[in-house]
């Protein structure tokens, strides 16, 4: 006589509750689906359905608006876990290093945790008394090198290149603070030190600098 075998689930039931399969199983996390966006997308959803007048005996209508509503609902649903599930972290880490690339991990430049790694990375990196360490930041985050191409397709960067931005910025930085410290001075610069900081540092030295 043969045994019909029994599922996974049964067999496993003493060792792992259902629930926690149910729950490693699924594709969204629940923050996603208690985000505020998700909640005032809902809700103006369904002020939308209630504002309808719904005139008894339509029935066709009625179920086609049902249908409308789910199909709406679960394209809010979508779209919030999608944005949610968007990170920096490619997994991408190249096997060779380049003229231009090392063999650490290719960051999204346009994914939500983007800021927090940049501010990361660079906390150590000094900049002069009083000046915002943010604003040269924001600098760099806003750059239009750091958003999506024409096509859609993200910008991807490394945290060499991050870091090594960002020291450029403080270096920019640290020659307007000491330019602003002896301006009064008999102090002067070469000629090719001039140039360069002139062509370099544009907009930078003084970006962060206390108002």
């Amino acid at each position: 006589m043969r045994h019909k075998l029994k599922s996974y689930f049964v067999r496993h039931r003493g060792s792992q509750p259902i629930d926690e399969l149910l729950a490693s199983a699924n594709p969204v996390l629940p923050a996603a689906l208690e985000s505020t966006e998700l909640a005032a997308a809902l809700d103006r959803l369904g002020e939308r359905i209630v504002a309808r007048r719904q005139t008894p005996g339509v029935r066709h209508g009625r179920r086609l608006a049902t249908a409308v509503t789910f199909a709406a609902v679960a394209l809010v649903v979508a779209a919030v876990a999608a944005g949610a599930m968007v990170t920096t972290h490619t997994g991408f880490f190249p096997k060779v290093a380049g003229t231009e690339n090392d063999t650490s991990e290719f960051l999204r430049t346009d994914a939500p945790d983007f800021p927090p790694l940049v501010r990361k990375l660079v906390r150590d990196i000094p900049f002069p008394p009083g000046y915002s360490r943010q604003a040269y930041i924001s600098r760099y985050l806003n750059a239009p090198t750091m958003k999506p191409d024409a096509n859609g397709v993200p910008n991807t960067v490394q945290a060499a290149g991050i870091k090594g931005t960002i020291g450029f910025f403080s270096l920019c930085a640290w020659r307007g603070y000491w330019l602003k410290a002896h301006a009064s001075s008999d102090a002067s610069w070469p000629p090719d030190l001039q140039r360069w900081y002139a062509v370099n540092c544009t907009g930078l030295a003084d970006l962060g600098s206390p108002k």
